[in-house]
């Protein structure tokens, strides 16, 4: 094979930055030792840069006659992180991950495979299948019931005859005001008392005979999960459900920004991006049974109110007694302020009363203070010479996560070039 073939096959890989690893899988055999000369002169000739993690990019003022460009890192982010680029990013008080391109083609092959043409599916907190299945317009009728009021402004546009979006909250309301559906699919957050009330809900709207999807945490998640799902695998029976069938870690999930700097903060390197996968349980419901509905969740009880600046989103709880006029202090309760974890469990949550969308949590003396000088003043201009030091704060905290999301998502980009080949 000709050098000048392999010279401008490399500079066309290298377009966007790519490792020895992902070149030498790239180049159709070509011996790997003949590959790191050829890199080594390209380098020498200026043609291509080797930065300081070891990633080969060709240079931005090569005058090659190939038709060159930048890479956009979010076309081949769409690859593999489902619907990202129109919905908001996750906020860990939603204990919202959503599952990855090839996840959602599946769980849509399953609504086809599963449902005949003119059944109806209900989906409970899955806003990406829902935008997967209006977008390859299947013909089942499909309908999306989601809390989330940003989400559900973003799914909007999908609204139509046979896709249907209801803005409701789960734990609250009345199945008697829906259809019947044939087959439910759901994805609670990972913990019983929401599983329960989404199981529960998902028995009174679905047909005798009719299928129930549920996405569950594997084994090792938590400790005592095993008695936990076997827990609720009697609840379901109670139910009426039949467990049907059940595969494990089926269903793959991109890890949020929220969980990328908990991670970080809590030291854990060499990430990768969609480690995360939960199991898929299919439930037939085979008889039905008079059920008192759960109790509430607590966490769904906690009014929290949000702000969005560029894409941050900040979430505020009050106090039953607060002075608008009072004010504000902001106090640090974890070093460096990102809490290094995701788990609910964690004590200091009960804490914080402002939390961000990069998982930054903090005690406000006074919130509703905050948030309404946030909402009169920051947002209209943040060089505002009347801004207080908690507003200016506020404003560093933005500047700080819009960077972090940036690297978050060429992380992503850069690993799944590295591995994909």
């Amino acid at each position: 094979m000709q050098e000048s073939f392999i010279h401008e096959h490399i500079k066309r890989l290298c377009k966007i930055p790519r490792t020895f690893e992902f070149i030498s899988q790239n180049l159709m055999g070509h011996d790997l030792v003949q590959t790191k000369i050829i890199l080594d002169k390209l380098i020498s000739k200026k043609i291509l840069i080797k930065d300081e993690s070891n990633y080969y990019s060709l240079k931005e003022n090569d005058d090659s006659s190939l038709d060159l460009y930048k890479q956009n890192p979010d076309l081949y982010l769409k690859k593999y992180m489902g619907h990202f680029d129109f919905l908001q990013t996750p906020h860990p008080l939603d204990y919202e991950w959503r599952n990855t391109t090839s996840t959602l083609k599946y769980l849509v092959g399953l609504i086809s495979k599963y449902n005949e043409i003119n059944d109806s599916v209900l989906l409970l907190g899955m806003p990406t299948l829902f935008a997967s299945a209006c977008q390859m317009d299947i013909p089942q009728m499909v309908s999306l019931i989601e809390s989330n009021t940003p989400i559900v402004e973003s799914l909007k546009k999908y609204h139509n005859y046979k896709f249907n979006l209801f803005e409701k909250n789960i734990f609250e309301i009345d199945p008697n005001h829906f259809k019947r559906y044939y087959s439910v699919f759901m994805d609670p957050p990972w913990y019983y008392d929401h599983f329960i009330n989404f199981i529960w809900f998902a028995t009174q709207v679905v047909d005798l005979g009719g299928l129930i999807f549920i996405s569950l945490p594997p084994l090792n998640t938590r400790p005592e999960l095993d008695k936990e799902r076997m827990k609720l695998l009697n609840f379901c029976s109670e139910l009426g459900l039949c467990l049907e069938e059940l595969y494990a870690q089926k269903l793959e999930y991109a890890m949020p920004f929220f969980e990328y700097n908990a991670m970080r903060a809590a030291g854990v390197s060499n990430l990768y991006p969609f480690w995360r996968k939960g199991d898929l349980a299919i439930f037939r419901k085979l008889h039905s049974t008079i059920i008192k509905r759960p109790e509430t969740v607590k966490t769904k009880v906690d009014i929290w109110k949000e702000i969005d600046i560029d894409g941050v989103r900040l979430r505020f709880k009050f106090a039953k007694k607060q002075e608008p006029s009072s004010q504000t202090k902001i106090q640090h309760l974890v070093e460096g302020d990102i809490l290094p974890t995701v788990s609910s469990r964690h004590p200091i949550r009960k804490e914080a009363n402002m939390w961000t969308s990069g998982n930054r949590i903090f005690q406000v003396s006074n919130s509703l203070k905050l948030y309404t000088d946030i909402n009169n003043i920051l947002l209209k201009n943040y060089e505002a010479e009347t801004i207080n030091d908690s507003l200016k704060f506020i404003k560093f905290l933005v500047d700080l996560e819009r960077k972090e999301f940036s690297n978050y998502l060429d992380w992503i980009y850069y690993e799944m070039e590295r591995k994909t080949y």
